[in-house]
């Protein structure tokens, strides 16, 4: 039977009930089942990250700007982002074992300071697909050689929100210390980009 958890960058709102598992884990800094065990992908990694039509052109090098971060930081191949074929169709999670990024023009009125949402769905204590959904509702900027920054006061750096939602897509729960770039909430004009310690510490855990 197959889990759901979703992680939004601000504030959060996550639940999770899980199957079975044998043993109780250190959780590490990430999502755990109810037995205890560290959710991730076990080893099926790269990930496949497919970008929806509707994620502007001119954020697809942050995607993959923010993949390579957790990669250095790994020392291993942790994603693919699949930038020759855009996924097609409706804006909307469709659990189907492919992992997409949407930028949705439209979000839940009670839900407007989330700036993005990332959903994991597993079994047992492997991660079969993660989808990730940005609140295009958002201004947002991209510190890149040859594209435009902007600084506004509701500007918020792309790079660093992609960084932090494919941290979630690893299994990766919110970290509110120790300038761990999984805190719960990214600032405006916050470029949060270098991978903290604790991140590493936690990468190596299963990654």
């Amino acid at each position: 039977m197959w889990k759901y958890l979703a992680f939004v960058a601000a504030p959060i709102i996550a639940f999770g009930i899980q199957a079975c598992a044998p043993k109780s884990q250190d959780d590490c800094g990430f999502v755990q089942n109810v037995y205890g065990e560290r959710i991730s992908w076990k080893g099926q990694y790269p990930v496949a990250m497919y970008i929806h039509e509707s994620v502007p052109q001119e954020y697809v090098g942050a995607i993959v700007a923010a993949a390579k971060t957790w990669q250095d930081a790994a020392g291993t191949p942790l994603f693919n982002i699949v930038t020759n074929q855009r996924v097609t169709g409706p804006i909307t999670a469709q659990k189907d074992s492919r992992n997409v990024i949407y930028f949705l023009n439209t979000w839940e009125e009670d839900k407007a300071a989330e700036q993005a949402r990332t959903s994991i769905y597993w079994i047992g204590d492997q991660i079969r697909e993660a989808d990730m959904r940005i609140n295009g509702k958002f201004t947002y900027y991209w510190n890149s050689p040859g594209m435009a920054s902007f600084t506004q006061a509701s500007s918020v750096n792309i790079e660093a929100l992609f960084i932090h939602e494919l941290g979630h897509v690893l299994g990766l729960k919110h970290n509110d210390g120790s300038n761990s770039v999984m805190a719960t909430y990214l600032a405006n004009n916050s470029d949060r980009v270098n991978i903290a310690e604790a991140d590493r510490s936690a990468l190596r855990c299963e990654y």
